[in-house]
């Protein structure tokens, strides 16, 4: 394989992980709000849009954190956001390992 394609491989086995969990982390913390932090959360159709911008961006991680804060408005829902951050740029980082591995692997 050509630089370029693992490159590529690379990216979607990175976007089929990261999309998903960054969507699933801010539906599952929404699910748990109530009252007035749940009031602060984005509507469904505003939420899907932020995440998809982000994505077209290259940064929906950043969509975890951003929802922490402006959910939770203090230091400790962003800090609580920047944990969720770090959990999915490791879970990124160990796919994007795992296929270079399985790409040596597989000799290709």
């Amino acid at each position: 394989m050509s630089p370029g394609n693992i490159e590529l491989v690379q990216i979607v086995a990175s976007w089929a992980v990261t999309l998903p969990a960054v969507a699933a982390i801010v539906i599952r913390d929404e699910r748990s709000l109530t009252g007035e932090t749940l009031a602060r959360a984005w509507p469904p159709q505003s939420r899907d849009a932020a995440i998809f911008g982000l994505w077209n961006l290259g940064i929906h991680h950043l969509c975890v954190v951003l929802h922490f804060a402006r959910t939770r408005r203090s230091a400790r829902g962003v800090f609580i956001g920047f944990v969720w951050l770090c959990a999915v740029v490791a879970v990124d980082i160990g796919v994007q390992t795992g296929v270079l591995a399985a790409i040596d692997w597989l000799g290709l």
